[in-house]
């Protein structure tokens, strides 16, 4: 069963598919200029029963060209089988993609980072694959290259690969930092990868940094997202209630499994389409369809 850390890495990439392209960048290999990152199905199987499902696989494409990288998340040394699965991702990638592929390696320890860098030999003369490998030693700086756009990303999975000790105190602000400046979502979501993976004594210290020198992003933050989305609630739960009253003013009756669906709904734009149609529906099904 994939780990905490491994689950966490791995969410870094599907929030941010822009961080493949900063990896890719710190072992030289650059992507098209101006490409866009976008999510691509992570299962590379072909119609056989053996089924090839790498960690994820991201599409960037620019202009000027196009490349897939397949990255993998690793907490221990890859057995043989592993190793060989990954010739066969880059494979079956540059066929489904048709374009170059490369392969990204995340090690979560530094035994880990060894093992999973050594070269894969096919059998096939000059055919050997080497990974890049992004582990405690190799992981880029959060402010190092490219690393604007993914700078919170980066912070992260140093924490996660052991590049940075989330022991230290600077440490600590840098990463807070990082992640500070997020939208509320992705801020909430990170900040949950880090508590969940760090030690009780860190999650403390982060805890009383969020409390105090980051209290503006981190509390008041989410106390105003708390309010936004209650007041959102609030106005469905309004909106559902005159929507009923209609129903049963115009004569209709109202089971209970069509009030709770009206009740337990929180689009108000659906909301408001039922109440659009109530005012002149002559049935039930043209207000509701199933």
């Amino acid at each position: 069963m994939p780990s905490i850390a491994h689950e966490a890495a791995v969410e870094l990439l599907r929030r941010n598919p822009q961080l493949a392209a900063a990896l890719l960048a710190s072992a030289g290999v650059r992507v098209p200029a101006g490409a866009a990152a976008v999510l691509a199905d992570s299962n590379l199987s072909v119609p056989e029963p053996t089924e090839l499902r790498a960690d994820v696989v991201t599409v960037h494409q620019g202009a000027a060209g196009k490349i897939v990288v397949v990255t993998e998340v690793q907490k221990d040394p890859p057995d043989g089988d592993k190793r060989r699965a990954w010739v066969a991702y880059l494979a079956l990638a540059q066929v489904e993609h048709k374009c170059d592929a490369a392969l990204v390696v995340i090690a979560l320890r530094e035994r880990t980072a060894r093992a999973s860098g050594r070269p894969i030999a096919t059998g096939h003369p000059g055919f050997v694959l080497t990974p890049i490998v992004i582990g405690p030693d190799t992981t880029p700086a959060p402010d190092g290259l490219g690393g604007w756009q993914v700078s919170a990303e980066l912070a992260v999975l140093a924490v996660l690969t052991g590049a940075l000790d989330l022991g230290d105190a600077d440490t600590q602000r840098l990463v807070l930092r990082a992640i500070a400046r997020l939208d509320a979502e992705r801020r909430e979501i990170y900040t949950r990868l880090i508590r969940a993976t760090a030690p009780a004594a860190v999650r403390r210290a982060l805890e009383e940094l969020m409390a105090t020198v980051f209290r503006d992003e981190f509390i008041d933050g989410l106390l105003d997202q708390g309010r936004a989305e209650g007041e959102e609630r609030g106005r469905a739960q309004g909106e559902a209630a005159m929507v009923l009253r209609v129903l049963t003013a115009r004569g209709f009756t109202v089971t209970d499994d069509i009030r709770q669906r009206v009740q337990a709904c929180t689009d108000l734009d659906q909301i408001e389409a039922w109440g659009d149609r109530a005012a002149t529906a002559k049935s039930l099904d043209e207000i509701f369809t199933f």
